[in-house]
Order: structure tokens, then sequence, then C-alpha cells
């Protein structure tokens, strides 16, 4: 069995390398994985965002500031055919049928051409979610590099 140690280095306070099979690599474009953790402020209400990017997709996971929580996971991916426009999306665990999570991994997933996992765990209603949606894309089109 191979050795195999992650580390991210925002949180560990390393130097930012990743071990990976006894090699050192720099943590940025070389590193298969990548963590970032923000809070995204959106009126009164604030939600915690935590993101895993690796090879190819990324899983980002949001809940409120005040109950973190793991209720549903959808995955969303870009068609194979460049000119179909919509993104298919399936929800993986939770809820039944089109969830928040399986909209949300849709969008990003026709927005950055890749494939996104989504938990998001906000109980938003029509006017929650859309500013939610909003203030994401804002934050990630800001700190790409931490999502694409």
């Amino acid at each position: 069995m191979e050795n195999l140690n992650i580390s991210d280095p925002a949180a560990a306070g390393d130097a930012g390398h990743v071990q990976l099979n006894g090699h050192k690599q720099d943590a940025g474009e070389n590193a298969l994985f990548t963590s970032h953790m923000a809070v995204l402020e959106n009126g009164t209400a604030q939600f915690i965002l935590r993101a895993l990017k690796m090879n190819g997709s990324t899983m980002l996971i949001v809940n409120s500031k005040e109950n973190e929580v793991f209720d549903e996971l959808a995955v969303g991916m870009p068609a194979r055919d460049s000119t179909k426009s919509d993104a298919l999306s399936s929800t993986l665990m939770g809820g039944y049928g089109q969830t928040e999570s399986s909209v949300l991994a849709a969008k990003l997933s026709k927005r950055y051409g890749r494939q996104f996992f989504v938990s998001l765990n906000i109980g938003g209603d029509r006017l929650v979610t859309p500013l939610f949606e909003k203030s994401l894309v804002t934050y990630m089109q800001s700190h790409l590099d931490h999502f694409v």
C-alpha cells in the first residue's frame, strides 16, 4: 500500500506543500486536492462555505452559521455535447427530485464547465435562496482559484 498524505496548507500552517506517495509537490496548481472555507454574509444571515477542489470537480458544502449539517448531496455535470446548454444533475442523498442542491449543482456545472458536488443546507425559501446564490457567485468570481 502506498503512502498518501494530503494536507491543507491554510489549515495546518504548512508551507504550501502536499505529500503524495512520498513526493513533495507545491500546493498550487499541481495539488490534487485543495480546500477552502469562508463565511458569506447575506444581509443579517451568515453562511459557512466549505469547498474541496479536486482534479476535474469541486465539492461545496454550505450551511447557515448557526447549524452545520449534511442533509443532502447532489451532483451536477456539464453536458457531453457542447452544443447543449443544459447541465445534468441528480440528488445522491437526502431529498427527492429536484432539490436546492441539485439545482445549484446544475447551475454551477453549466457556468464553469466542470462537475460539482453540492450540499446546500440553508433552509432557504424563494427570497433567501436567490440572494444567497448571488452572493455565492460573486464570491466565487473573486476567488475563482479556490473553486475551478
